[in-house]
Order: C-alpha cells, then sequence, then structure tokens
C-alpha cells in the first residue's frame, strides 16, 4: 500500500513568484496601479527596482509631505 499524501504540490512557477513579491508588487499587478511610500528617496528607487523587468510601467513625480516625511510616487502599468 502506497502512502496517501493531502499536502498539495507547490511545484508551479507562478505560484513561488506571488508569494515571493513585495506587496505593492503583487498590488500593482493585481490592480493596474500602486502608490508607493517610504521615509527616503533610496528606499523608494529600492520598492522600484523590485518590480520585474518586463512590467512596463509609468511613474509620476516623486512627491514629498513635510509633516511626515514620507515620500510617494503613483506607478501605473502601461499597455506597451
Amino acid at each position: 500500500m502506497g502512502k496517501k499524501n493531502d499536502t498539495p504540490a507547490v511545484d508551479s512557477p507562478s505560484v513561488d513568484n506571488q508569494n515571493q513579491q513585495p506587496a505593492h508588487v503583487a498590488e500593482l499587478l493585481l490592480n493596474g496601479t500602486a502608490t508607493l511610500k517610504a521615509k527616503t528617496r533610496d528606499e523608494l528607487a529600492e520598492m522600484v527596482n523590485l518590480i520585474p523587468a518586463d512590467v512596463h510601467y509609468a511613474a509620476g513625480a516623486v512627491g514629498h509631505n513635510p509633516d511626515t516625511g514620507d515620500f510617494s510616487l503613483r506607478v501605473d502599468i502601461t499597455n506597451s
């Protein structure tokens, strides 16, 4: 008799990629737009660098909130 294995296999690359993506990348891919927020411009740049290379996107100007010190950037997926 063979042993029954009830745990699902996670061999699918799409499942692995979705689980390893940061929340802002998942939101961008799901909704087509995301607003990134960070404490520094460097952190914001790191967040943008995590967007996969095959995703074509457009970004506006970096905003700065002087009250909180946060930087923000809206990113939209383009069709090209």
